[in-house]
């Protein structure tokens, strides 16, 4: 089974654009469990710890590798994965819990990366509307992501149609190459 994780700062499109990838190519959809973690348990930005991260990695782990045990489809679209939660400890917490494998995850075979131009949208657990914070986070995000070796591929501008476009044309391309090669 192929995996597309869609991937970047906060407010800009993810979850949207996973939810539509997901539907558009028939794929599994891996929802964002450190949204329902963060929603959940309410915890103000500067209470966090490394081990608030490593709960939401394993626990985002697990959920994954349930939803790719149904099956039935050639292709999972992961909203955000453990690598972005790395990114947030360094972010919020300045460190990485030593505990937790971050650097031995499994990479997906193509993240999309937003880009942070998009109009930020408030709700009730998003922490970064200051532009410049969602600049760096974007860089950090792109720095990780060549770090590890990942493939990516940019979905940029304001527009959430030209970006639909964007990753559509990747993801497609992705099933292309993966039906040549069998």
């Amino acid at each position: 089974m192929l995996r597309v994780t869609v991937f970047g700062p906060e407010s800009t499109g993810k979850t949207t654009l996973a939810r539509h990838l997901s539907r558009e190519f028939e794929a599994l959809y891996m929802p964002e469990y450190g949204r329902a973690f963060t929603h959940a348990l309410a915890i103000p930005e500067e209470s966090w710890t490394p081990q608030h991260l490593t709960q939401i990695a394993t626990q985002h782990i697990m959920l994954r590798e349930d939803i790719e045990a149904r099956g039935g489809t050639a292709l999972i679209v992961e909203d955000t994965d453990v690598v972005k939660t790395a990114i947030w400890s360094d972010f919020l917490c300045d460190s990485r819990d030593p505990a937790f494998d971050w650097d031995g995850v499994d990479l997906p075979d193509l993240y999309l990366l937003l880009t942070p131009e998009t109009p930020f949208v408030q709700d009730s657990i998003r922490m970064h509307d200051r532009q410049a914070r969602r600049e760096d986070f974007f860089e950090r995000c792109r720095a990780e992501l060549e770090r590890r070796g990942a493939t990516y591929r940019l979905i940029d501008g304001p527009d959430f149609n030209d970006r639909t476009e964007q990753a559509e044309g990747f993801v497609e391309a992705l099933l292309e190459i993966a039906d040549l090669d069998d």
